[in-house]
């Protein structure tokens, strides 16, 4: 007796499933598992069914498919001529923070991840050979398993005897890292979108206006005059950190010089640095979620494919607003925790964190010894009296504070990618070690630019304000008449953050909204707990666009059940 693993191609109707495993009952085989997938022709599904049985058992089973349905092949396969997986879930109790680290251990040593962090549990999750899943659960049973949930095997047959190309190299697989990431949520609807005729996209925090005429100007001349020909020094113009030093210090109340900065390629690149430079690969970091997506995936990137811990915003229904949970943060709190991060105005949720929230992180900070790292690039943006405040400007944590900023939304620069960190001057060495190495030094036509864009008049940020915030009425309005939305006031940032009723899945519902209402918007699921249900609407477009993409949204919420 072997197990064997009967790989069958057919039709997905109703019944099939039900006949291909009488087939196998009627013969008193048991089933170990059987599984159902999809597969590259529409309409065609694979299903594979691992048993343990005999070779002559087994080939007069897979005649008999043939007869009972209209099977298109089935192959019947031992272990060795398939490359099979299994993939399982175990919610593991934990106690105390020397068992947490004990668990991690645990998944660590058998490749496993560890998906979610609630308040007294882990949930580990592991892809591997039914050996390996059970050898898994073993160890961690006596932890306390709450729960576990495991897939059937799915299995691709390998090339048969005789037909492999023995001239061909076997190519090396590439990082681990790259199988644990996706490109964002919304790069994919936004490349989904551009490929569907018709559709109106508020999923890009792109905006439309223009870049100011004087900071064009000031490129141009940079060209004329060679400026742009050659590398600058990698920690950026020092014409330009200067200006920077005395804006954060007049704008943000962070007392700098020139030391505490650097220029990078892009805020994004800023916040790379940073990860790099902070993180060993064992070590923890809280993100307040929502958050943007990619800081997310940048975390991963830097720590060999860590997870970041989240702790969620509460969501006030009633109030239309977000608030900071502070016990939340400090049970996330391990002796493996080293930074938070935050973005502040919040991308997506376009909460703008109050002095009160921001003393309760930095307290946080201070007690337990971590970094405060933030991304302030939308700090010019904020609505409704509202006041934004760098946590940088606290003088009790400000050696431990990495501030990011940049041109990108205040100056309507996204193309020009410059941003800008603000540290202590020790940190700021040890995260330029890293930014030299990642990209040497920003583009110097667009360093000339950031420096024409922030020591130029202010003239333009204002009205680029004013617009936004103009927009920002419409789409509250209009989201406000919908019954099956719920909302909170964006005070800052250029997004609004809409939960719609009934959706347990919202990257899927998303689709549906492209293909059948044509209009994008991004799931809320992408930036971490407590995003799921909701949708980002960006209102950094033109009326007519926004107009157009909150009623395609707005009708299809209300006049369709979600599916998913």
């Amino acid at each position: 007796m072997k197990t064997y693993t009967v790989i069958a191609f057919a039709q997905n109707e109703p019944g099939v499933l039900y006949r291909i495993a009488n087939l196998f009952l009627r013969r008193k085989i048991t089933i170990d598992s059987l599984t159902v997938s999809e597969t590259e022709t529409h309409g065609i599904s694979r299903f594979t069914i691992v048993v343990t049985s005999d070779k002559v058992t087994i080939e007069k089973i897979v005649k008999q498919l043939y007869r009972i349905i209209e099977m298109h092949k089935v192959f019947e396969n031992e272990d060795s001529g398939l490359i099979f997986k299994e993939l399982a879930f175990y919610k593991v109790s934990v106690k105390s923070p020397v068992q947490r680290e004990e668990i991690e251990k645990l998944a660590k040593t058998f490749r496993a991840s560890i998906s979610f962090v609630g308040a007294d549990y882990l949930i580990v999750e592991k892809s591997g050979t039914e050996d390996d899943i059970s050898s898994l659960f073993s160890l961690l049973r006596s932890h306390g398993i709450r729960e576990f949930v495991r897939s059937g095997r799915i299995a691709m047959v390998k090339e048969p005897a005789g037909r492999e190309n023995v001239h061909a190299p076997v190519l090396r697989q590439p990082s681990h890292i790259t199988t644990q990431i996706e490109v964002s949520a919304i790069k994919r609807i936004q490349i989904i979108s551009d490929k569907t005729p018709g559709t109106i996209s508020l999923a890009q925090g792109k905006p439309s206006l223009p870049t100011p005429q004087h900071v064009r100007d000031t490129a141009k001349r940079a060209i004329d005059e060679g400026k742009s020909d050659a590398y600058t020094i990698g920690y950026g113009i020092p014409e330009l950190r200067e200006v920077i030093a005395k804006k954060v210090t007049r704008d943000n109340g962070i007392p700098s010089t020139a030391d505490n900065v650097i220029v990078t390629h892009g805020a994004i690149e800023a916040l790379m640095a940073t990860f790099i430079a902070l993180f060993d690969p064992d070590d923890e970091i809280v993100i307040i979620t929502p958050d943007y997506a990619s800081h997310i995936t940048q975390f991963q990137v830097a720590t060999n494919g860590s997870r970041p811990i989240f702790v969620p915003l509460r969501f006030d229904e009633s109030g239309r607003a977000w608030h900071l949970d502070t016990g939340r943060l400090e049970s996330a709190i391990s002796p493996k925790t080293k930074a938070i991060l935050f973005t502040n105005p919040s991308n997506p949720t376009g909460h703008v964190f109050t002095e009160k929230e921001l003393r309760a992180i930095a307290d946080c900070a201070k007690r337990h010894n971590l970094f405060v790292i933030t991304d302030e690039i939308y700090e010019y943006f904020v609505y409704d009296g509202k006041k934004h405040t760098s946590i940088g400007s606290f003088e009790d944590i400000r050696d431990r504070v990495v501030s990011v900023f940049g041109v990108s939304k205040s100056y309507c620069m996204t193309g020009w990618r410059i941003g800008y960190l603000v540290a202590h001057e020790k940190l700021a060495r040890e995260i330029f070690k890293v930014h030299d190495n990642l990209v040497t030094c920003p583009a110097a036509v667009s360093q000339y630019a950031a420096l024409a864009a922030i020591s130029g008049p202010k003239k333009p940020v204002e009205e680029f304000r004013r617009e936004y915030g103009r927009l920002r009425n419409i789409v509250v309005k209009e989201l406000s008449n919908a019954r099956r939305i719920h909302f909170a006031f964006p005070e800052g940032a250029y997004y609004a953050f809409a939960k719609v009723d009934g959706v347990s899945d919202d990257i899927a519902y998303a689709l549906e909204l492209i293909r059948h209402a044509h209009v994008a918007v991004v799931p809320g699921s992408a930036f971490g707990r407590g995003g799921e249900g909701f949708f980002r609407i960006s209102f950094c477009y033109g009326e007519k666009q926004v107009r157009e993409g909150l009623k395609r949204f707005i009708n299809y919420v209300e006049n369709h059940s979600p599916k998913v």
